[in-house]
């Protein structure tokens, strides 16, 4: 194996399993169901005290993560002939920090990926299948240590409140819409929608590699 070759996949196996994380948690972050699951598992909606379903918080959370622009974050009540905002502007700034880290991660991780995916197919033109074939599954297996490792620190309320001070650092009071609706056991729901996902994706890049790796024969 050259020195080259040797460094391009130690990047793989670097980079891919990271990709997969990073895409998987924001993926999770950005569809409805994710928060349909976690409000219906931990009828938390019914202590914000609104009329508002946790069907419609959950599209107007997912909704303003995958508009581009910068449009406040807002979720209104109907009262009789008015509308009432349900966050105020600390929860709304959070919001908004929330939203500029899940961009950041988003094309981070799409980065990764296409770097990892475009190494690889040098890889698979340049070296021999079965040291791809090695390489490709110690990946994978770093892809699933790594899902288990982030699963595990995610559900440590320590490392979540150090993550929350590190990037968001805004307090919210406890009787706050926003603390009610996405605080514990938010994190469970996320943690299996995100695993399964990461999972799935690496079970078809595992897929994809035995079947690119294959030794051909000359007799079937």
């Amino acid at each position: 194996m050259r020195r080259a070759n040797f460094l391009l996949y130690i990047a793989l196996i670097i980079i891919l399993p990271i990709s997969i994380v990073l895409l998987s948690g924001n993926i999770v972050l950005r569809v409805s169901e994710t928060y349909v699951y976690h409000f219906n598992d931990s009828q938390v909606v019914e202590e914000v005290g609104s009329y508002v379903s946790g069907n419609e918080f959950a599209k107007s959370i997912t909704g303003y993560f995958n508009k581009p622009g910068k449009d406040e974050f807002q979720v209104y009540e109907e009262n009789g002939e008015f509308r009432d905002p349900i966050f105020e502007e600390k929860e709304i700034s959070v919001m908004s920090r929330a939203k500029t880290i899940m961009t950041l991660t988003l094309f981070t991780g799409i980065i990764l990926f296409g770097a990892g995916i475009a190494i690889y197919i040098y890889l698979a033109g340049t070296e021999d299948k079965g040291t791809l074939r090695f390489m490709g599954i110690a990946t994978m297996i770093v892809s699933l240590v790594e899902i288990i490792a982030s699963g595990v620190l995610l559900g440590r309320q320590s490392v979540r409140t150090m993550l929350y001070n590190r990037f968001i650092g805004i307090e919210l009071g406890k009787d706050s819409a926003l603390h009610i609706l996405l605080s514990s056991p938010f994190e469970k729901s996320f943690i299996i929608f995100s695993s399964v996902l990461a999972v799935a994706i690496t079970a078809v890049f595992l897929y994809i590699h035995i079947s690119v790796t294959k030794e051909k024969r000359l007799f079937s």
